[in-house]
């Protein structure tokens, strides 16, 4: 009984909005038993069109994520000073939403005064047009989904890369061995299921990212339109439920494929994170050539790698700081020359009902996330419930197509459309698993010595949990908080389902607009665009005010998230 009371909230919690918004999409993609709206699907001319752009998207944001992620962690593992700036710099991009990231994106694309095509001129190619040319399309999409990967990828790895024990670490030193050696021999055999892991988290994303296809789509245009994107136009678009579910479906099932992947990566490591067996692995044949030029090559992989993640940021604040007149120069200005507020003071007077929901929202999302996944994930560590483990793995897999329709048709028939209620008890869909999944390495990573003597004193396990457990427990605790605000600030697909207007300034609050949704309308190509095609300084003080609060969590919580997403292995 005790341990039920531990994990029961959660799995209630996840049984009514996960799974059963899961099984009403599976319900109403066949009404009344029939197949007809899976028969249209492979019937139709543009259902693999839809499949290849998905493909193209998902598998090409993963690899070359985990390839130049890869490389950007052997450097900075390599590094004796400086490897805290290094991480952050690598890490501050995935704090940018995807709609923030994609608003800064179109202005880097501008065919006309965008730096992309100045710098194919500068090195003697024609340009192109990265958004408008349907056979070029997906695969600038796929930069910018890059772009947002590399990051995690980074972390990941890096989290592997540390996990090789000091002892190895100090005889590789005595023995001579080379850099080019010792991460080909060594630390990256050790650290191979962190990069499996690191891979699959990244394709599974991609697969589920329905942001930033949907905002640097012009309109919607089948080249670059993906399956998460294709399920919301086909439901809330076409009115072609039924079609539109079984896409969904469709693409659950792929998706499923790579949870089931990671599922049975987590459980090889013995715990997340945990490194692959405690041997050096397979030596991997490299090369003399190689060898010799490893270390460069890695030092110059890593500062290309670097400049491409950190010039949208810089361009991002350049744009909305500075008169747009300066923003229309040809070749353009990478300097500020005059500085202007004007913009982005208008601008974030506009988004203040945006900003209220969504703080608001968020902050409540991420003290239901704990008070649901503290007791949970320990269940998980503590009371062996493996199970719940892989259940909420598999469930932060699933992209978020997956519930959006179960839980807009739940909302709407209790009548909570366009109210914070609505984002406030669907959002933990996304929250709650990834938490349970992060604190319980936490857990595992705390001695269990406590935890006896408070039994042995006569403390029930509940009242030891909380006395005792969660104190120690308190960093990741402060971690998960921080996350679940940041995942919940980054929600674009279910505040656009579940809301129809911004915050009335009323009590009790009618309107559910958040910042995401204040974001596209800033993007000129968008569904319901309020802006023309050149005003930059808004485009870019629009992405500030969506980014800059999560920047700030998310750098603040970036030590917990390594080491919760893929633990080292310091269990105590």
């Amino acid at each position: 009984m005790a341990d039920r009371i531990f994990y029961f909230p959660a799995f209630f919690y996840l049984v009514l909005f996960a799974i059963v918004p899961f099984a009403l999409s599976i319900y109403f993609s066949a009404p009344s038993g029939e197949l007809s709206s899976y028969v249209a699907l492979f019937s139709s001319s543009q259902t693999l069109r839809f499949l290849e752009n998905t493909l193209i998207f998902s598998f090409g944001s993963a690899t070359f994520a985990v390839v130049l992620g890869t490389a950007l962690a052997i450097f900075v593992d390599s590094l004796v000073r400086g490897r805290r700036l290094f991480s952050l710099l690598a890490y501050l991009p995935y704090t940018i939403p995807f709609t923030a990231a994609a608003l800064v994106w179109i202005t880097i694309y501008d065919p006309i005064n965008g730096p992309a095509d100045y710098l194919l001129r500068l090195l003697g190619f024609h340009a192109v047009d990265w958004l408008g040319q349907p056979s070029l399309v997906i695969y600038s999409v796929t930069i910018v989904s890059i772009w947002t990967s590399i990051p995690l990828a980074f972390l990941v790895v890096l989290a592997g890369l540390s996990s090789v024990p000091a002892h190895l670490k100090e005889a590789a030193k005595v023995d001579g061995v080379g850099v080019s050696d010792y991460y080909t021999s060594i630390a990256m055999p050790m650290a191979k299921g962190a990069i499996l892991t690191a891979f699959l988290l990244t394709l599974i994303i991609a697969f589920g990212n329905f942001d930033l296809p949907y905002i640097l789509n012009e309109g919607y245009s089948y080249a670059v339109a993906t399956l998460p994107l294709v399920v919301y136009f086909q439901i809330f678009y076409a009115n072609e439920v039924a079609q539109g579910l079984a896409s969904g479906i469709i693409l659950t099932a792929i998706v499923s494929i790579f949870s089931y992947l990671l599922i049975r990566v987590t459980l090889s490591q013995g715990k997340i994170g945990k490194r692959g067996s405690g041997a050096t692995g397979a030596r991997l044949t490299v090369p003399r050539a190689l060898k010799i030029a490893f270390r460069p090559l890695i030092y110059i992989v890593s500062a290309l790698t670097l400049v491409f993640l950190l010039f949208p940021v810089y361009w991002m604040g350049l744009i909305a700081t500075r008169p747009d007149s300066l923003n229309l120069y040809n070749p353009p200005l990478f300097w500020p020359k005059a500085a202007s507020l004007v913009t982005f003071v208008a601008t974030a007077v506009q988004a203040e009902p945006y900003l209220i929901t969504t703080f608001v929202v968020s902050l409540s999302v991420m003290a239901l996330t704990l008070i649901l996944a503290a007791p949970a994930a320990f269940a998980v560590a503590r009371r062996r419930k493996r199970w719940l483990l892989f259940l909420s793995i598999y469930l932060f897999s699933l992209p978020s197509t997956t519930f959006v329709f179960g839980a807009y048709y739940m909302i709407y028939k209790v009548g909570l459309l366009n109210t914070w209620i609505a984002l406030i008890l669907t959002y933990p869909i996304f929250t709650l698993p990834f938490a349970i999944w992060t604190l319980s390495n936490f857990y595992n990573s705390l001695p269990k010595t406590f935890e006896e003597a408070a039994h042995i004193d006569g403390y029930s396990p509940i009242r030891a949990f909380y006395r005792v457990v969660m104190p120690l427990a308190r960093p990741g605790l402060f971690a998960t908080a921080l996350l679940s605000f940041v995942f919940s600030w980054h929600l674009l697909l279910f505040p656009l389902v579940l809301s129809e207007t911004p915050y009335q300034f009323n009590f009790p609050p009618t309107g559910s607009f958040a910042v995401t949704n204040f974001a596209a309308l800033f993007d000129p190509t968008s569904f319901g665009s309020t802006v023309g095609a050149n005003l930059w300084a808004q485009v870019g003080s629009a992405g500030i005010i969506v980014a800059v609060p999560v920047i700030v969590l998310a750098l603040a919580a970036q030590n917990y998230l390594l080491r919760g997403l893929y633990s080292g292995g310091t269990k105590g």
